[in-house]
Parts: structure tokens; sequence; C-alpha cells
């Protein structure tokens, strides 16, 4: 099969999304694009780019499939050493089969069934976890290899980037594809960097009507929620996506009312030379090449697409505050408030203390004084009743003496 042959077999599996299929084919078209161009031409640039795109969206889907597919075989394997038997065979812990007769119940020697059911317990778990880790590690490594790939066409890209523009409009879009991967690895501040590379890139080649633009944006806008602190950021973008599908929706009236397309002024580039950047880079999503009935069916997708985007950046805008540190530091903080709460002392209030001190010291006062009286009195009466006891003995001798 020829280097044609493959991309074409290539492209066509990527329409049908049969990614597989096209990771072949643009595995061998670059093979045989190496081999005739060399490792830096423009021809094996484009096929790593396209190598990359199929790489990721390969592991995209498998990704896909293996997060929501149901281990069935492990049911099967549950049921089979779960030591239920068709036949409610006689569990026996004597080895005295020989003595069975026809027609009744087998034995069964319970410590060899165990033996026989954890062998095969064992056997099962250490396939399933075999099984797991070639599930893990075949998407793990497709995004890998998407990286790498997509890295060696940006770095034939940046090279060639002078050349023309629409080798810096492969550049961006280079970036770009970079940037999911990392999203989809979940390698943040790497998306964010790579998303905003390309998105210098189009706002230099392209109008700000262009979807390209809104795109990049709605994926900056994407990563950077997903960013502890970049919130702000967040909706800047969104708000910026939004102007451009608003600025698109504008020049498709435009042209479907018959006012036709406002002219681009001609960009000055870096050296002075003049460059009419909107008329030499036409890109695939470009009004004046489309017909009126796209521009129609594009019109009313972008009408749902707006209202999405506009309820997007009411939700950003609504969303909380987010709070300063890691989510291990704030519960660390709750728990400390929680403890130091519960073991602080409650103060007593200060001035029930005051009233109650002055009611004891009133009560007291008023005990000392009645104990006084009364302790006096009791003393009085005691030595009046000794002087009366006293006298009544002297009456008494007094008496016998005479």
């Amino acid at each position: 099969m020829s280097l044609d042959e493959h991309i074409e077999h290539a492209k066509r599996a990527f329409a049908l999304k049969k990614y597989e299929q096209s990771v072949e084919h643009y595995a061998s078209a670059l093979e045989a694009a190496t081999k005739q161009f060399g490792e830096q031409a423009s021809e094996t640039a484009d096929l790593y780019f396209a190598y990359g795109k199929a790489l990721l969206e390969n592991a995209i889907a498998q990704s896909s499939v293996l997060g929501k597919q149901e281990p069935d075989d492990a049911l099967e394997d549950s049921n089979g050493a779960s030591g239920c038997r068709p036949n409610g065979a006689f569990l026996s812990f004597s080895g005295d089969g020989d003595d069975e007769l026809p027609g009744e119940d087998v034995a069964v020697d319970l410590f060899a069934e165990a033996r026989k059911a954890a062998d095969a317990a064992d056997a099962a778990e250490e396939q399933e976890e075999d099984d797991e880790e070639e599930e893990d590690a075949e998407p793990e490594d497709d995004f890998n290899a998407a990286w790498e790939v997509l890295d060696l066409a940006r770095a034939i890209y940046e090279k060639r980037q002078e050349e023309s523009e629409a080798v810096k409009l492969k550049l961006a879009d280079t970036f770009i594809t970079l940037g999911d991967v990392s999203l989809e690895t979940e390698k943040f501040d790497q998306a964010v960097a790579d998303y905003n590379a390309g998105l210098t890139l189009k706002n230099e080649l392209l109008p700000l009507s262009s979807r390209q633009i809104a795109e990049a944006h709605y994926k900056i806008s994407i990563v950077l929620d997903l960013t502890s602190g970049r919130l702000g950021d967040a909706i800047t973008h969104a708000e910026r996506a939004l102007d451009s599908v608003e600025a698109r929706l504008a020049e498709l009236r435009d042209a479907l009312s018959g006012q036709g397309l406002v002219k681009q002024e001609p960009k000055e580039d870096v050296k002075g030379k003049g460059k009419a950047t909107a008329s030499r880079l036409i890109v695939d999503d470009a009004i004046e090449k489309m017909t009126k009935s796209q521009m129609e069916a594009e019109e009313k997708e972008l009408q749902g697409l707006r209202e999405d985007l506009a309820l997007k950046v009411d939700e950003l805008k609504t969303s909380p505050n987010e709070p300063a540190g890691s989510a291990p530091e704030l519960v660390a903080r709750a728990l400390d408030a929680e403890l130091n709460g519960a073991s602080a002392p409650v103060p007593p209030a200060q001035t029930e203390v005051r009233d109650l001190t002055g009611l004891v010291k009133k009560k007291k006062k008023n005990t000392d004084a009645n104990g006084a009286s009364s302790n006096g009195a009791v003393k009085r009466k005691a030595e009046d009743e000794a002087e009366e006891t006293q006298s009544d003995k002297k009456v008494k001798l007094d008496e016998s003496a005479s």
C-alpha cells in the first residue's frame, strides 16, 4: 500500500471514529514518509500532527469504554467458587466415599474442595489484577505517545513558522492539541501554557469572529475553572469566547442579508511589511467558503451555543469565592477550631458573681450577729441556772443544820 493510500485510509477511519484503525494507518504512513522525505520535512510534520490526534482520540475512546465497562466475569467466578453445586452434594469430613451405594448422595472431601476453591480464587484474582494493570496502562501509554508525537510536530513547525502563515497556524493547532492531551491527563498548568501559546498565534492570524478563537478561549476557561485560584481568569476567557461567537453571528447575519463581509485591514508584521492576513489566510471555517444553507445552519447552531456560553458565564460569576489553602489545610483548620472551641473554658458571668457574693456576705453578717446573741443568751441562762442551783444547795444545807 502506498503512502497516499495509507493516508486516505487513515483519514477515512478517523472520520468514522475508528481511531484504532486510523492509528495503524497513520503509523504506516509516517514510516513511509520518514523514509521518503526525512524526519524534519513539513510533510512529516503534518503526519506527526495527524498521528498524534488519532492517538489522542483513541486514548479518550479507550478510557471512556474502560470506565463504563462492568466486569461480568467476576460475577461468574464468584458463582462458580461459592460452593453451590447443582446436584446438592453432601459435605463430609471423613473419607469414607468407598462405602457409598448407587443412588445415594456423593460424599465430598471438604478440605480438598476448599483447597481447590482457594486456588481458583487466587488465580482469578491475579488474572483480574493483570487485566486491570493492562487496562490502566494502555490509555496512559496512548496519551504519552500522543504527547511525544505532537511535540515532534511542534518542534518542526516552530523551525518553519516564518515560511508562511499556514505553517504558523499549524503550529497553533499543535499547541491547542497538546493542551487537550494535558487536560485529559489533568496536567492543568501545562494545558494552560499550551492553550495560551496556541491562542496567541491564532489571534495574530485570525479575526475575532473565527470559531477557532472562540474554541480556544472556551478551552482555556474550562482548564482555568479546574485550577485553584484562577476563577477570575476563567470568567474572562468565557466572556471572550462569548464575544467571539456573537461576532461570528453578526457576520453570518450580514452575509445572509446581502450586506457582505467587512474586509479586514492588512496587518503589519514585525519586519514592517504589510500582509493582507484576512485575504491570504482563508481557513476552513471562513464564511467566504460557505453556501447559504451552510450559513443558515451555522447561525442556528451558534444561537444555541451563545445561550450555553451565557449560562456558563453566569454560572462562573455566581460561583463562591475559592478559599485560600488546599483541602487538607482547610480540614485541619476546621478541626483545630472545633477542638480549641470545645476545650476552652466558659468564663462565668461577672455580674452574677458580684451579686451572689454580696448576698453571701450579708447572710454571713446576719448569721454572725444572731449567732452571737443566741450564744450570749445561752451562756446567761446557764449561769442563772448554776446560781439557782447553788442557792438551793445552800438553803438545804441550812435546813439540815437547824
